[in-house]
């Protein structure tokens, strides 16, 4: 329920109050040891924060996620979460929070023992043409945008909504 709020509170513009939402979501999720659906969470709170002007709080959720991927053993999402993240804050004339973001995503990745060639080269191989069928646009779940590269396949058919853990079967 609380996520369906908060998909709502976004498509209503009210970023502030769906950022605090997606927020305790994230620290709730964190708090239960599930930090692949907390960074998630994160990502959501961060671009609601975003959209609420809060740029600063963006980028230490977006780190905070960083971290939570390579916990949860799903570091090779990392190197598109960075540049992707960056791109939007370059895009939008923040490039010293840009530059901040890759340096300290970097260290993050370097102080896990990882190696940005490697999970660029991980996260390529994950990502290699496979057909698989179209998802629909929102998860019946919760009502979060559901993304072909954000959510975790478990055959081509089927995937699994990572904000609320729902089974989507694709048509």
């Amino acid at each position: 329920r609380a996520l369906r709020q908060a998909h709502a509170a976004m498509e209503s513009s009210r970023f502030t109050e769906a950022a605090e939402i997606f927020r305790r979501l994230a620290d709730e999720a964190a708090e239960r040891d599930m930090p692949v659906r907390a960074a998630d969470l994160n990502l959501q709170t961060a671009r609601a924060l975003w959209a609420a002007g809060q740029t600063a709080a963006a980028v230490e959720r977006v780190l905070l996620a960083i971290r939570l991927l390579i916990q949860g053993h799903r570091a090779e999402r990392v190197p598109r979460v960075l540049e992707k993240t960056t791109a939007v804050l370059r895009q939008k004339g923040y490039s010293a929070e840009a530059d901040r973001l890759e340096r300290e995503g970097t260290q993050i990745i370097e102080a896990a023992g990882l190696s940005w060639e490697h999970l660029r080269r991980q996260g390529a191989a994950g990502s290699a043409a496979v057909r698989r069928g179209t998802l629909p646009a929102h998860c019946s779940g919760c009502g979060a945008p559901l993304l072909p590269d954000e959510v975790e396949w478990h055959a081509d058919d089927t995937a699994e909504c990572p904000y609320c853990g729902a089974i989507i079967k694709t048509s």
